[in-house]
């Protein structure tokens, strides 16, 4: 897990020296296999102005801008020289402030900036798009910075992505520490130091509860502990704010929009996986969107996400949509599917082409559940699908819910576009079971066994101590103040 010092400041007190931190891990038992500075793969690339734009004599789609890299780029008497690029996008214009990878830049992919020509034209670097840089998905054309962007300055130093980052390796037994939250508590233990996480209040809500829109099966036995779906309306899809690209790019996870890029903060954040779906591509039936948890057929055939056809075998996880309460169709040696109920996502581990949040997206609908981690962790090695979300869901602490946060999950921010939350979250549970997920990330705390309300309904800014290092008392322990000991339950009274 790469942690970021940055983000893991702002949760906890840390050592100025980030290699102290590391000796720490080594010493309780988290091996640290590199300390990297994020940032470093935008040497020579720097911010910039286009001073002027003029077709290319041989092309109809290519550009001949004159680009001003500030102090960056001189000439033979050590004066500013502004660069020729040639640029194939179509979305600048002069006088734009863009971001240029100048001659000796790597890009991500391994991609090397040299001199070279392009239908005879000389380029001396690249503008360079969001993607290019390894931000985002976006590719549709290059990066445009504000009017007031500074002119040749490194871009490493404009969008303050100089981070420390610790590559962590959590051992299984670890997995509290497969999250920012547990990584902290894990420093508070280690210094005896209390730790805080900052989470947003829902604003408001409005419109029909999201039982009224949705309906959740669990139609096969051992898939799903628990499943919590909730409805977002007149969604924005666009670009994520700086801040939270710069954190999920420190923890090695690439952007695509706002919407996905929430629910990566909070699993990066919680250790609790959340996926997005488009509500439109779940099958209407009764004035509700029908949302099926299912075991696979034989052979079935599914289009991931990565836009791959995968063969499925019986018992994988998955979501899907269909006519609510059909008749579950029987499987050698597995509880089977619901019949004509199409898959639209492998649960806990990828979603499906047709449910994708795409910039069309308006409504969506979020989810979060506790999948079967062994289920969940074979699904993912058989069809080599490795991704974050198999090894957080192996994490049965944080309790499904408690921590979506669809609308905003940090610090507000004007990018975040506004969305409209119907009341109450949609639940389902198959039975009751002693079992349930823990409201807390300590395991053995029997204070938090029972589910609780949300922290966010009664406070903003969460303020949790150190786990203790020793139980406080035989079959009765509680993880800090935030949970206090319960009595111990009477035993029941027989009748004779």
């Amino acid at each position: 897990m790469k942690v970021s010092y940055d983000w893991l400041k702002s949760m906890v007190e840390l050592p100025e020296d980030p290699s102290e931190l590391s000796r720490e891990f080594i010493r309780t038992g988290t091996e640290v296999e590199a300390i990297e500075t994020v940032g470093e793969s935008f040497d020579h690339i720097v911010t910039a102005k286009v001073l002027s734009k003029e077709a290319h004599p041989d092309s109809d789609h290519l550009w001949v801008t004159m680009v001003d890299v500030g102090a960056n780029n001189v000439d033979a008497e050590g004066n500013p020289e502004p660069l020729q690029i040639v640029c194939g996008a179509q979305n600048f214009n002069e006088g734009d402030r863009i971001v240029t990878a100048m001659i000796g830049a790597e890009l991500p992919g391994d991609i090397k900036i040299k001199k070279g020509k392009l239908r005879g034209v000389v380029s001396m670097g690249m503008n360079c798009s969001a993607r290019e840089l390894g931000l985002s998905a976006d590719h549709e054309g290059i990066m445009i910075l504000p009017e007031n962007a500074p002119i040749g300055m490194p871009f490493a130093q404009y969008v303050g992505t100089s981070d420390t980052v610790l590559d962590c390796e959590i051992t299984p037994n670890r997995a509290d520490c497969l999250s920012m939250i547990g990584i902290a508590r894990e420093v508070g233990a280690i210094y005896d130091r209390d730790f805080h996480v900052d989470l947003p209040a829902v604003a408001a809500e409005s419109g029909a509860p999201t039982a009224e829109t949705v309906l959740v099966e669990l139609i096969d036995e051992g898939l799903c502990d628990r499943y919590v779906a909730r409805v977002v309306r007149d969604v924005k899809v666009g670009p994520s704010p700086e801040w939270l690209v710069q954190r999920l790019n420190s923890c090695g996870i690439r952007t695509h929009n706002n919407v996905v890029d929430i629910t990566n903060y909070v699993m990066m954040l919680t250790g609790q996986p959340l996926h997005a779906f488009d509500l439109s591509a779940f099958e209407e039936k009764g004035g509700k969107r029908t949302v099926a948890v299912r075991a696979a057929r034989e052979g079935e055939v599914f289009r991931t996400l990565d836009d791959v056809e995968r063969t499925l075998s019986a018992g994988m996880g998955l979501i899907a949509t269909g006519e609510a309460g059909a008749t579950p169709v029987a499987l050698a040696g597995v509880m089977g599917g619901m019949a004509g109920a199409t898959p639209v996502a492998l649960a806990g581990v990828m979603g499906g082409m047709e449910s994708e949040v795409t910039d069309a997206t308006v409504d969506v609908l979020v989810e979060s559940a506790c999948f079967n981690a062994g289920r969940t962790s074979h699904t993912s090695r058989d069809l080599a699908l490795i991704s974050d979300a198999p090894s957080a869901s192996s994490v049965r602490s944080t309790r499904p819910g408690a921590w979506m946060l669809p609308t905003s999950p940090a610090p507000s921010s004007s990018s975040l576009p506004a969305a409209r939350l119907p009341r109450v979250a949609w639940t389902s549970i198959p039975r009751p079971s002693s079992s349930l997920p823990s409201a807390c990330a300590f395991p053995a705390c029997t204070s938090c066994a029972a589910p609780r309300s949300s922290p966010l309904s009664s406070r903003r800014r969460l303020r949790v101590s150190a786990a203790p290092s020793r139980p406080r008392g035989r079959g009765m322990r509680a993880c800090s103040r935030l949970c206090p000991p319960r009595s111990a339950p009477t035993s029941p009274v027989r009748s004779i």
